[in-house]
């Protein structure tokens, strides 16, 4: 792109910038609604860091497959058995990591 002219630099630290933004807008616009404490979302991060472990690391059509299909079963499990719904996924990776320690779209090196 800096062939045409463009400041890439610049372009790249305003994108992290508006993203930067757009998650205190977020924040600012969740503070009235939810308890804001350190750890909101951490549940969250959890669930993401297990689907990506699922995916296998580095993969990024790992994570979207995997994403989109543990979000599947985490609602139907949350329809047929919600005592369970919390602990299917990591149900599922630990099957995955025993039968394919990469991860489904993993590569072993």
């Amino acid at each position: 792109m800096q062939a045409f002219g463009v400041n890439v630099p610049l372009l790249t630290t305003l994108a992290y910038g508006y993203g930067v933004a757009l998650a205190a807008f977020a924040g600012v616009l969740a503070a009235p609604i939810t308890q804001v404490s350190p750890l909101m979302g951490s549940n969250l991060i959890i669930v993401v860091f297990a689907v990506v472990v699922i995916g296998g690391m580095g993969s990024i059509m790992g994570s979207i497959v995997t994403g989109l299909s543990m979000g599947v079963i985490e609602g139907l499990t949350k329809v047929f058995w919600p005592e369970a719904s919390a602990t299917v996924i990591f149900a599922v990776m630990a099957i995955v990591l025993v039968l394919r320690p990469a991860g489904l779209f993993g590569n072993a090196t």
